[in-house]
């Protein structure tokens, strides 16, 4: 009961009129919630986990990121989801799947631990290619803050990349409709294939399946993640901030993780996508510089390849 409380006053806050939301133009790929907390990751994971939940979220997983090596930190991700938020996402179609579900990270450094969301408001400008969806993912965001309110004290700050509008540019960017890699075509339904890559991809030293979720009746989101694969991404992402206090400071890319396998309905069948990993990589990583990803080229091929393989291997 408390549950379904929760997840109809999400619905209408999602639904609150632009002019409540208070859109800034220039968002950040990730939302810092809560910063310098005196408490380690592990305690306020799960302060947030419960805090989550009690919300009317539903908390998908939660598992510890790999991290640089040498790193003594740590980084643990929170993947969630709410059923207002799925369906105000897809309204503009399967494909935006990519925009789902929540993610929240959990990370270490001097100051304390600190958390940090996965910014809708930047991320579906990117898919909606426009900023119509600003106001419901605003809200989105506030009802987060709110949840998590009881941990401490709230004051959002943009991270990451800052964009005033959706577009990817520069080398590896583009339009998102074009980015979208077709993987698979199984003549076998959403629901099974989901199941097939959970239950296949289960390389806990490589890649490995985190959550299958079922974002709609004909949509579902498997997400991958390898720990190899982060702690270098997260080391290359703070290369350039990095100071003797905070040596790694990309950590707070953490809820970059994991990637994400669409499955829709097609026909009597499914479809199978993933992004091309140079543009997701942009998108979530685009702050590290073109000198990052220009040492780093062979990288997103590298997990391009090793998962689509991976998806292929899974469902035969």
């Amino acid at each position: 009961m408390k549950r379904a409380f929760a997840s109809a006053a999400f619905a209408v806050l999602l639904a609150l009129p632009a002019s409540a939301a208070g859109v800034e133009k220039t968002q950040g790929v990730y939302v810092t919630l809560l910063s310098g907390l005196k408490a380690d990751v592990g305690e306020t994971a799960e302060k947030a986990e419960s805090a989550l939940k009690g919300a009317g979220f539903t908390v998908l997983a939660s598992f510890d990121n790999g991290v640089p090596q040498g790193c003594q930190a740590k980084a643990r991700t929170i993947v969630f989801a709410s059923e207002p938020w799925a369906a105000e996402v897809l309204s503009g179609g399967a494909d935006k799947a990519f925009g789902l579900p929540m993610r929240l990270a959990v990370y270490g450094d001097a100051s304390g631990a600190n958390v940090a969301l996965v910014n809708p408001v930047s991320l579906l400008r990117t898919f909606y290619a426009s900023d119509a969806k600003d106001a419901a993912a605003q809200n989105a965001i506030d009802a987060v803050a709110v949840a998590l309110a009881p941990l401490g004290a709230i004051a959002p700050k943009q991270a990451g990349q800052l964009r005033d509008r959706g577009e990817i540019g520069g080398m590896g960017g583009g339009a998102f409709p074009d980015k979208i890699v077709p993987v698979l075509a199984p003549a076998r339904p959403p629901a099974d294939v989901a199941e097939a890559l959970k239950a296949g991809i289960a390389d806990a030293s490589g890649w490995h399946a985190i959550y299958a979720y079922k974002a709609s009746d004909d949509v579902f989101v498997v997400g991958l993640t390898n720990a190899k694969t982060e702690g270098r991404a997260f080391g290359i992402a703070g290369e350039k901030r990095a100071t003797g206090a905070n040596p790694f400071p990309g950590l707070d890319h953490a809820a970059a993780f994991p990637i994400e396998v669409v499955v829709a309905k097609k026909g009597a069948g499914s479809a199978v996508t993933l992004l091309k990993e140079m543009w997701r990589m942009k998108l979530y990583f685009q702050d590290a510089g073109n000198w990052a990803f220009m040492k780093n080229m062979q990288m997103p091929g590298d997990i391009q390849n090793e998962i689509e393989a991976a998806v292929r291997k899974a469902v035969r």
